[in-house]
């Protein structure tokens, strides 16, 4: 395998590890939310972002995905993205780019596209809690990220 393939290689598997690892984080910050944080997050997106994903997707191809199945294709979507946000940071790194400066970069780009990009119509109408989690996950995502990239030698 070439030094190449490899770094992309152990960017995904970072990037799959650095999304799992996020999830742990995402929780635990949930947990400490207000009641009222959670009932309005339940009103915006009932079942969970990744739910109310996995229903746009399934609507998308013609598919009414009850809420099990939706949020099967939700998460199997997240885990897409953190694979690609680990190959994208450890691309970062392989043109000179430290690897914890890359993997934080790339978590702070996801926040921006994927948290609050895709959420602008309703950016406002989310408790200050929910933004903070999208934080507190994206920052876990991209040090982990840059760590895993920094112990695997990519670049």
């Amino acid at each position: 395998m070439t030094r190449r393939r490899r770094d992309l290689v152990a960017g995904a598997l970072g990037g799959y590890v650095a999304s799992r690892t996020m999830d742990v984080a995402t929780r635990w910050f949930y947990r400490r939310h207000s009641e009222a944080t959670k009932i309005r997050e339940e009103e915006l997106a009932p079942g969970g972002t990744l739910v109310q994903l996995g229903k746009k997707l399934g609507g998308a191809t013609g598919r009414d995905l009850d809420d099990e199945a939706a949020g099967r294709v939700g998460l199997a979507v997240h885990r897409s993205f953190g694979v690609t946000y680990g190959v994208l940071a450890a691309a970062l790194t392989r043109r000179g780019m430290r690897p914890l400066a890359a993997g934080l970069c790339v978590g702070a780009g996801a926040f921006l596209v994927v948290d609050e990009g895709t959420a602008l119509p309703l950016l406002t109408a989310y408790p200050l809690e929910s933004h903070a989690r999208g934080v507190v996950g994206h920052a876990t995502l991209g040090l982990v990220t840059g760590v895993l990239l920094e112990l695997l030698d990519v670049g």
